[in-house]
């Protein structure tokens, strides 16, 4: 099986990668709101800042 294309490129150098309840979180996400957090190079270092942002993507769409 391949990888996910996204966790090849910018998702390895996160704190959604290193750090496990964000990795956790954000592995869980739909892809569009994945593809959006990292086209944003925001920098998010907690899991209720992925929170937020995550949940603010979904509603937009």
């Amino acid at each position: 099986m391949g990888a996910d294309p996204l966790e090849l490129c910018s998702f390895e150098n996160h704190d959604y990668q290193i750090r496990p309840e964000l990795r956790e979180y954000f592995g869980r996400l739909p892809i569009h709101v994945k593809t959006a957090i990292l086209a944003s190079g925001a920098e998010i270092t907690t899991l209720g800042e992925l929170m937020q942002i995550a949940e603010h993507l979904k509603l937009k769409g």
